[in-house]
């Protein structure tokens, strides 16, 4: 394991999984991308099932079954006999979703900014 200077923010932030303090958040985001992978494959046809899902966005199946769970928890999709649909709650609300999305991201630029100020200063 190869250690970067902690002082340069750029590469802090592209620092190895055991020594980052962002390694949770790392996480979160793969599957969050996993998750809107899968809902756009939907929005573009739908139902569709693990396998086809699976063989659009390139990610392996027992993934897709998991994100699909998640997603129904969520109350995002729901099973049917031919795959995985969208919700008329998701349907409803993805303008508000899109800008939650918008609210994290804006959220990581400002925490990115103030972490490259900090730690520049030094």
């Amino acid at each position: 394991m190869t250690s970067k200077s902690v002082y340069n923010a750029e590469t802090f932030i592209s620092m190895t999984n055991e020594t980052t303090i962002f390694k949770e958040l790392e996480e979160d985001l793969k599957t969050i991308k996993r998750h809107i992978s899968i809902i756009q494959t939907l929005m573009k046809e739908q139902p569709a099932g693990i396998i086809r899902i699976s063989n659009e966005t390139g990610i392996p199946q027992h993934k897709i079954r998991y994100s699909l769970r998640i997603l129904e928890n969520d109350g995002l999709i729901s099973p049917s006999k031919e795959g995985a649909i969208l919700t008329p709650k998701f349907i409803e609300n993805r303008d508000q979703i899109a800008e939650e999305a918008k609210k994290l991201s804006d959220d990581m630029s400002e925490l990115y900014k103030g972490l490259k100020a900090t730690l520049i200063k030094r």
